[in-house]
């Protein structure tokens, strides 16, 4: 597992299927939902990477939800290839620092 941390720069999240129809003796089911994410971390490359066929539940919402700017921290898998989970520090900071109510009135 490798472990990536810095700045945002650029996020993208597209949508994708590998192919339309299953094939006889597929192991893996060919219609799972799958998320192209290319990012960019302040002073590296753009990287590509894919969330996989089952993750963690919130996990491409939390992806998309960083914006320019804000501390992530990025578990990749061994080959670098997928997305195993994405931490956005910024965000974390903000709610613990909330100490208000959300959505309950007076």
């Amino acid at each position: 597992m490798t472990v990536t941390a810095g700045k945002v720069v650029v996020v993208t999240v597209e949508f994708f299927r590998t192919m339309r129809y299953r094939q006889r003796h597929q192991v893996e089911s060919n219609r799972t939902p799958r998320y192209r994410v290319r990012y960019q971390l302040d002073g590296q490359p753009t990287r590509e990477a894919v969330v996989g066929p089952n993750p963690r539940q919130g996990l491409v919402w939390r992806i998309r939800e960083s914006r320019r700017g804000d501390t992530v921290e990025v578990l990749l898998s061994e080959d670098g290839k997928s997305i195993l989970d994405w931490t956005n520090k910024t965000h974390d900071e903000l709610l613990e620092d909330f100490d208000g109510t959300f959505g309950e009135s007076d």
